[in-house]
């Protein structure tokens, strides 16, 4: 059983009718697709260099293999490329204190791994150092100490 709503947009979608998309090759009176013709070849790729939809392109079924096997035969021939590589269009996201999995979780401070064989306590050592006149660099040494001697 559907609803109401469901129909309406049944409807709504039936009467709608999608744009026809023109199509390249036959307005351009092209009457064989060649695979060195990398200009037109292009033109039915996406900027990764994948082979649009025939629907995306306009081509009717027989066009679009034929122009899937110039694309191959160019690929092979390294006339057009298998895929480029394209920068991120999104900025990165921020990470969180604990990484990228930070979803707003309240956890405490990390517990030290249990170490089974024996128990060790270290002390961080922490000194500046001058390196030149307006650089300062401060070195910090863990030292371990054993539990008989301090």
């Amino acid at each position: 059983m559907t609803s109401k709503s469901n129909k309406l947009r049944a409807q709504k979608a039936l009467l709608r009718k999608p744009k026809k998309r023109s199509n390249v090759v036959v307005k351009e009176k092209i009457d064989f697709v060649d695979y060195k013709d990398v200009n037109l070849l292009q033109r039915f790729m996406s900027d990764r260099s994948k082979l649009r939809a025939r629907r995306m392109n306009g081509n009717n079924v027989q066009l679009q293999r034929d122009i899937a096997t110039a694309v191959k035969n160019a690929r092979e021939m390294a006339l057009l490329p298998y895929m480029k590589q394209v920068s991120a269009a999104r900025a990165p996201r921020e990470r969180g204190e604990y990484g990228s999995d930070d979803r707003d979780h309240d956890r405490g401070p990390r517990r030290p791994r249990r170490d089974d064989s024996t128990t060790r306590s270290s002390v961080t050592v922490s000194e500046t150092v001058e390196v030149s006149p307006n650089i300062t660099a401060e070195i910090s040494t863990e030292v371990d100490v054993d539990g008989a001697a301090s």
